[in-house]
């Protein structure tokens, strides 16, 4: 996985005020209808990816479980937190672009 790319990619949504984290918050952001895509660290409990991914598909957001853990999530992005969500259509639409890449194999 382009992890590097990934968290990259996640900092500068950061910088630019479009990726906000933690559980509520990212749920509060599905319900208001200004979520595009929620990404989640490798090592939050199964629960909790469960409970994200359900709020996520109920408004039809792509829920992503990254290949990073959440120090190193938080030092790329900025937030203490294990899942985040990212309010703005083209960062979501790049950020899956490069989860796909980097899911098939590709460079």
């Amino acid at each position: 996985m382009q992890t590097d790319k990934i968290l990259s990619m996640m900092g500068l949504c950061r910088r630019a005020g479009k990726l906000a984290g933690g559980f509520d918050l990212v749920c509060e952001k599905i319900r208001e209808g200004k979520a595009y895509l929620t990404l989640a660290a490798e090592d939050i409990s199964e629960k909790t990816f469960k409970n994200l991914n359900y709020e996520a598909q109920k408004y039809s957001v792509p829920a992503i479980r990254i290949e990073a853990d959440m120090t190193t999530m938080g030092k790329a992005c900025g937030i203490k937190a294990g899942v985040a969500v990212v309010t703005d259509e083209g960062f979501a639409k790049a950020l899956l672009k490069l989860i796909r890449e980097s899911t098939e194999g590709g460079v």
